[in-house]
């Protein structure tokens, strides 16, 4: 540490203003200073670890934030902080054991009940992932991002009329709240409220211009309204945002598809498919285009990749086998 007369308290101050200032290194600088005079010290430990995984040192800050729990075995932070990293791995059951010690220690931990319930929410414990929603928002009411991952997790579930209390009450907390109006209009969508999730989706389009989901979600809701030409401007949007967005050029390949327009739509699928080769709904709808085309051969071999092979009954009609054994 550099020979000042600064305490340690001083500088962990110090380092805490150039970390939140972007001036990392110097911040890093500070936390080393620290440590070479007390290795011990479980706050510096613990932000360094923060600072190594922001630079992909992911190895390295388990190895200092669990020394600095090793000094502190009550910092709950550094405890949540630990199932951040791991839940950044994809190590969803460490970093609910982690998130678990957090509110052990500290249960009125609403930022460690919310964690719990994304994590839980990615292992596909929905139940359990609405319980911790549910007690995070009981801890603190006007966490609105807690009543949005509520939200989601309740669509997840079927429950779209809670769901959609849940956004709202996250956007009567944070009116600015992007991903909630775009993830209402998803949910009004699907109860065949179309206009209300249209206007929705321009809400967040006001918001963030360049939010290529809500530009591809609101190309969706148009062409449920029978507006093919003011979806495929949507649809445009969204990849001139994000060039590699599949599902926008799977989506502009139906909407040009509506407009028979079916040279362009048959670009579009194939653009769709040269980004994500498994999505089957492009494949099977680029064999629609092909055969409309005139091109028999590609076009059932598309169709029978995307939809299954389908087969003409002429008591029963026609069936389709996905290949599934069900």
């Amino acid at each position: 540490m550099p020979k000042t007369e600064m305490t340690v308290e001083q500088g962990l101050s110090l380092a805490s203003q150039y970390q939140s200032a972007g001036r990392l290194s110097e911040a890093e600088q500070v936390y080393r200073g620290i440590l070479q005079a007390d290795a011990t010290q479980p706050v510096a430990l613990h932000r360094l670890g923060i600072l190594a995984h922001m630079a992909g040192q992911s190895d390295v800050a388990i190895n200092l934030i669990e020394t600095a729990l090793a000094n502190a075995p009550d910092y709950f932070g550094a405890h949540n902080n630990l199932g951040n990293l791991f839940k950044d791995l994809g190590k969803m059951e460490q970093a609910i054991a982690s998130y678990s010690k957090a509110v052990a220690i500290k249960p009125d931990y609403f930022e460690a009940h919310g964690n719990i319930g994304v994590s839980l929410r990615n292992l596909g414990r929905l139940d359990e992932s609405v319980a911790s929603f549910r007690k995070a928002v009981a801890i603190k009411p006007d966490f609105a991002d807690a009543h949005c991952n509520l939200g989601n997790v309740l669509v997840d579930i079927g429950e779209l009329d809670e769901a959609i209390s849940c956004y709202r009450e996250a956007l009567n907390i944070q009116p600015d709240f992007t991903e909630v109006h775009c993830n209402l209009g998803n949910a009004l969508k699907n109860q065949g409220k179309t206009e209300e999730a249209i206007a929705s989706y321009q809400m967040a389009l006001s918001l963030k211009p360049n939010y290529a989901d809500a530009h591809n979600n609101l190309g969706t809701a148009l062409q449920k309204l029978g507006k093919p030409d003011e979806a495929v401007a949507s649809y445009g949007m969204a990849i001139s945002i994000q060039p590699d967005f599949a599902d926008a050029h799977s989506n502009l390949g139906n909407a040009l598809l509506a407009l028979r327009m079916l040279e362009e739509a048959v670009a579009s699928y194939r653009r769709a498919l040269e980004i994500n080769p498994d999505l089957s709904e492009a494949s099977g709808s680029l064999g629609s285009a092909l055969l409309a085309l005139g091109k028999i051969e590609e076009g059932l071999e598309m169709e029978e990749k995307g939809f299954g092979v389908i087969s003409f009954d002429t008591a029963q009609g026609v069936s389709i086998n996905d290949g599934s054994t069900k």
